[in-house]
């Protein structure tokens, strides 16, 4: 049986219409998903196993200390996603997004990702992944890192989880050491022309990947062993129907969504965003320019759905609240580079939802 394949290599020209044609197909053998995504059903689930070839759903289960992924108004959490595919028939893995710069903390946050992990239902003998992006790691050597990453894995292992390392491909060899044979490594080419990293776990090729009958953008992974699959064969067939090749657009002639990219400009009135846009075009404002002015209506209509002062300036109190919406980290700011809430609203965006 054929597995469905995302095409990420395209050769047409675009006018006023979108032609796509293949060029080269990496097969999407894992999702892995958090509170960025929109919740997904038992049947959606079994929609991606037998439409696309998923095997493997890895569910976010938490970060740094403090945080986990629990269901609220926004989302469903990781406990109800992780029993969706599992009756979905899914192999079901956890990550845990890391954010430790010591020994200690390594292992405070070893023990607070298997304590979560356990209580959201997440099978003893899973993968249970240790995502290595935070900017806390660029602040050390190799040598800490590799041994901070180490003690992490030890007491995740001694849960009774298998673990892996989830890092970009350009932080391998600069940042921490990945195994050979291991390794769970992103890497998102403009065009897919051929297999890369095949000597890791599996390759993230994409986080904006759209799959039919299921709304917003997923992170994507063909697999390379049986890791994430319990030691099963990886290609054997789990699907109950008949698989076909489906086509992604590259080239965004017609737009169906914005970077997310997790930047957000709120700070200067006369620069222009695509976020700010689709801000001001889904809760359909009058004026849809792309700034954020000051003070400003769209923020003061982001406000009115909080339920916070409507004063139109984007502060601690206003970022907060969106936090907590979201279900991010709160601290009541907005980093200037890679902001969680920002991507977590972009995605929502993306999904065609109100992220507030």
């Amino acid at each position: 049986m054929k597995f469905k394949k995302i095409l990420a290599g395209m050769g047409a020209f675009i006018a006023p219409f979108i032609f796509a044609i293949s060029v080269f197909a990496a097969k999407t053998d894992m999702v892995d998903v958090s509170g960025n995504n929109s919740d997904l059903s038992t049947g959606e689930l079994v929609n991606m196993r037998n439409s696309y070839g998923v095997k493997a759903l890895t569910v976010k289960i938490s970060e740094g200390s403090t945080y986990v992924w629990k269901s609220n108004s926004h989302t469903q959490g990781a406990a109800q996603t992780i029993a969706n595919a599992q009756t979905a028939g899914l192999y079901v893995n956890g990550y845990h997004y890391a954010n430790f710069g010591t020994l200690a903390k390594a292992q405070d946050e070893a023990n607070w990702a298997v304590q979560n992990a356990k209580a959201d239902g997440l099978q003893v003998g899973a993968v249970l992944a240790v995502d290595v992006e935070a900017d806390v790691f660029k602040q050390h050597s190799i040598a800490i890192n590799d041994a901070n990453i180490a003690a992490f894995n030890a007491i995740i292992q001694a849960a009774g989880y298998r673990t892996d390392i989830y890092c970009s491909a350009s932080w391998v060899g600069v940042h921490l050491t990945v195994p050979d044979g291991t390794g769970w490594i992103a890497g998102y080419p403009k065009v897919v022309t051929t297999d890369r990293y095949t000597n890791s776990n599996g390759w993230q090729f994409s986080s904006v990947a759209q799959l039919d009958g299921v709304s917003g953008y997923f992170d994507v992974t063909q697999l390379y062993t049986n890791y994430y699959t319990a030691g099963t064969d990886k290609n054997a067939v789990i699907s109950d129907s008949a698989t076909t090749t489906i086509t992604k657009v590259t080239k965004k002639t017609t737009k169906t969504g914005i970077a997310v990219d997790g930047v957000w400009i709120v700070n200067n009135p006369k620069v222009s965003t695509e976020t700010t846009l689709a801000l001001q075009k889904i809760y359909d404002m009058k004026w849809q320019d792309g700034k954020v002015s000051k003070p400003s209506s769209l923020v003061k209509v982001l406000q009115k759905h909080l339920g916070v002062t409507q004063d139109g300036y984007m502060g601690p109190k206003t970022i907060r609240a969106m936090q907590k919406k979201l279900g991010t980290p709160v601290d009541g700011k907005i980093s200037s580079g890679y902001s969680n809430i920002v991507a977590a609203m972009q995605k929502k965006l993306n999904a065609g939802v109100k992220p507030f």
